[in-house]
């Protein structure tokens, strides 16, 4: 859950290689999409705060990465960029580099 309360509607957690996240994302985005068609969403990249400077910066990094291929996966799906806001954050209760999906 974000500080402003919100639940995400989608938690994609690249804790390995190749992650197949692509039909739960279609499913979960179709279904906010029939709810209400003029729906935006909020990508964030979350990454682990543990293990000094070096090792947050590096895990930063790599969630930014996978959020952007998140990104163009929704894009690819038809969804237009300009209904997707991307940012970043940091959190002490992941382990491992997360995108989460927001309803806006």
């Amino acid at each position: 859950m974000r500080p402003d309360g919100r639940r995400p509607l989608v938690v994609i957690r690249f804790d390995r290689p190749n992650v197949v996240y692509e039909q739960a994302l279609y499913n979960a985005v179709s279904q906010a999409l029939e709810r209400r068609p003029d729906v935006s969403f909020d990508l964030v990249a979350v990454s682990p705060t543990r293990g000094g400077a070096g090792p947050a910066a590096l895990a930063a990094n790599q969630a930014r990465r996978s959020a952007e291929q998140v990104m163009r996966s929704l894009t690819d799906m038809g969804l237009p960029p300009n209904r997707l806001a991307l940012s970043s954050s940091n959190s002490p209760t992941v382990d491992a580099n997360e995108v989460q999906l927001f309803v806006r």
